[in-house]
């Protein structure tokens, strides 16, 4: 393009010297060891463009020479005093002689090219680079989504994508020794990172790529290039979908954690809230009981109060305390001197109970009354408190009396003896 279209564009799109010349050093590892087969290695670059790889050829200690159709691209090149020559870049590698490169490169050539050109290209390849030798083909990587669905066509000039494993297939169908696959440019950070996004799956993996293969020679030769073939380059596609699923089974992982703990927790608060309503039914037995008591308590209460105020209670007030008397002076008594210890204690006792019932005239005329309707009984108290002789069955029958006869035998004793005196 004579309108210097295509160098500007390359300005542009594809980057700075100095960034384009980091990127490339990648190579060196795979070609620095054949210097020492090859002091003063030639090499040939198809397509140099503006010529950095020619540039750190040179600095490397090769021969480079560099091919390319654009004029404009070939000025840069010879500004910096390196070899180039316009042409058409794939006759001018079928003119070379056979085994005469120790290099043939070729840097964003092989999708502006036709598929029969692109073997044409690998044919040739072969055929001119010396035992050893190395093809280096770099283009755009289709496994980056982004790159394959836009960025490629950035290019008015690309023919289509070209799938690693398909550009890797050529080279070793034409009998290439070993073929190497380098994935590059891809973020570092995004190596390393944890977690990986859509976006990181979409436009993540590296975005160029490039097929390294190596011609047929002694394993001296080959040996000297293994370690640059034995390592890992770049990010795959898969490898992002890998990780992407990877984070989905950890999120699905979570998930399950925190379901199996949502759970517990539900089953805990069942069994919290049976025995939330077990406490609950505790509490309404408990209730209910204690109203039942409140209610006999109540009922209790009413009773007594009832009682208390009754005529009855406050009538038979002076004979409870009569009783509670009585009660204290035959548990006082021994069995076997039963009539001799009740004269004795009786009549202390029961003076002073007289004199509280006689000044009162109401338990006075009680009393009396009492004696009227017991005569029987008047009598035998008679025998006992005056020392009137005291037949055994008497003296069993005051012994078994109840605790209210006593208290009523007290009372009629101070009858008989406020009727004596």
């Amino acid at each position: 393009m004579s309108d210097r279209f295509y160098r500007m564009f390359e300005e542009r799109y594809r980057g700075p010297r100095d960034l384009i010349k980091r990127r490339l050093a990648v190579y060196l590892p795979f070609l620095k060891p054949l210097l020492d087969v090859y002091p003063n290695a030639v090499a040939i670059d198809l397509g140099c463009g503006r010529g950095e790889w020619l540039e750190l050829l040179a600095w490397s200690g090769f021969k480079p020479v560099g091919v390319d159709l654009d004029a404009d691209m070939l000025e840069a090149c010879r500004g910096l005093s390196l070899e180039v020559e316009q042409g058409d870049a794939l006759a001018t590698l079928s003119g070379l002689p056979g085994e005469s490169q120790v290099v043939v490169s070729a840097f964003h050539v092989v999708e502006h090219i036709t598929f029969d050109q692109l073997r044409t290209l690998v044919a040739e390849a072969l055929r001119v680079l010396k035992p050893g030798g190395l093809l280096i083909m770099e283009t755009p990587n289709p496994e980056n989504i982004v790159v394959a669905t836009r960025d490629f066509y950035l290019d008015p000039t690309h023919e289509r994508p070209i799938p690693s494993a398909l550009l890797a297939f050529v080279a070793e169908h034409a009998g290439f020794a070993r073929v190497k696959t380098l994935r590059l440019q891809e973020s570092k950070e995004l190596v390393n990172k944890g977690d990986v996004s859509l976006q990181d799956v979409f436009a993540g993996a590296s975005p160029d790529y490039a097929v390294i293969a190596q011609k047929h020679a002694s394993g001296d030769v080959l040996s000297l290039t293994s370690d640059a073939f034995n390592v890992d380059y770049g990010l795959s596609l898969e490898n992002l979908m890998g990780r992407w699923d990877a984070r989905f089974d950890r999120v699905e992982a979570k998930a399950k954690q925190a379901e199996a703990k949502a759970k517990q927790a539900e089953a805990k608060a069942e069994q919290a809230e049976a025995k939330a309503k077990q406490a609950e039914a505790k509490a309404e037995q408990a209730e209910a009981k204690a109203g039942q008591a409140e209610a006999k308590a109540e009922q209790a209460n009413t009773y007594s109060q009832a009682l208390l105020s009754s005529t009855s209670w406050r009538l038979t007030a002076p004979l409870r305390f009569v009783s509670h008397v009585g009660l204290r002076l035959l548990s006082a008594i021994p069995t076997r001197s039963l009539v001799s210890g009740l004269k004795r204690r009786a009549r202390a006792e029961t003076y002073r109970v007289a004199r509280w019932v006689l000044s009162r005239p109401r338990l006075k005329q009680g009393a009396f009354v009492v004696l009227n309707r017991l005569p029987r009984l008047r009598q035998q108290l008679r025998r006992i408190f005056f020392e009137v002789p005291v037949t055994l069955p008497e003296k069993r029958a005051v012994a078994n009396l109840t605790p209210r006869a006593a208290s009523i035998h007290a009372v009629l004793i101070v009858a008989i003896e406020n009727r004596k005196n």
